[in-house]
């Protein structure tokens, strides 16, 4: 695995993009993939209960839809199965330690290094969750946009830490019930 940086100039700010260069089977058949996680949480953290979102905020799910549509993601099997179809218009990619365990347009990867073996895969990829599929990637990740709901929700089951590898911020959306940031790694954006 390989890092690059790019710059390109905003009308308000430099913005300085690391990406990554995940490399199979020989150097001349490289790839360049940009992971980005997307997630919901409250201030405790929480992401799901009982295999589901705790909350329904259709604004979330617009900005979700509207976010990922176009390119690929990748989730762990609980995920997929408490959506229970490959969702539309995205490359749908499933990280599961089963290796007998399959579904009809998904794409399955035993670990996180497989993703750069996947044909064709290249440009941005989204990261969906759960939580360990998080801490899988937290490596690799480049950004997370997270929507931070207002309201405390019950959970059981929570984002891991990841804001001593990304302290910077910036909100990027907000509605009533949630704002969205986009947290990033220290000095990928300098104004």
């Amino acid at each position: 695995v390989h890092s690059s940086t790019s710059s390109t100039r905003t009308s308000r700010s430099r913005v300085t993009i690391r990406t990554l260069t995940l490399k199979h089977q020989s150097p001349s058949n490289c790839m360049t993939l940009r992971l980005t996680a997307i997630v919901a949480m409250t201030a405790d953290r929480v992401i799901g209960y009982r295999g589901n979102l705790p909350w329904h905020l259709t604004e979330d799910l617009a900005f979700f839809k509207k976010t990922t549509s176009g390119h690929p993601i990748v989730m762990g099997r609980k995920t997929y199965e408490s959506i229970g179809r490959p969702l539309p218009k995205r490359r749908n990619i499933v990280l599961t330690r089963d290796l007998s365990w399959k579904a009809d347009g998904i794409e399955v990867i035993h670990q996180p290094i497989d993703l750069s073996k996947l044909p064709d895969i290249e440009g941005q990829v989204f990261i969906i969750g759960g939580a360990e599929i998080y801490a899988a990637f937290m490596p690799q990740i480049e950004d997370l946009l997270v929507s931070h709901v207002f309201e405390n929700y019950v959970g059981d089951t929570r984002l891991p830490s990841f804001e001593n590898e990304f302290p910077q911020s910036e909100v990027i959306e907000s509605h009533q019930a949630f704002k969205v940031r986009r947290h990033f790694r220290a000095n990928s954006l300098s104004h």
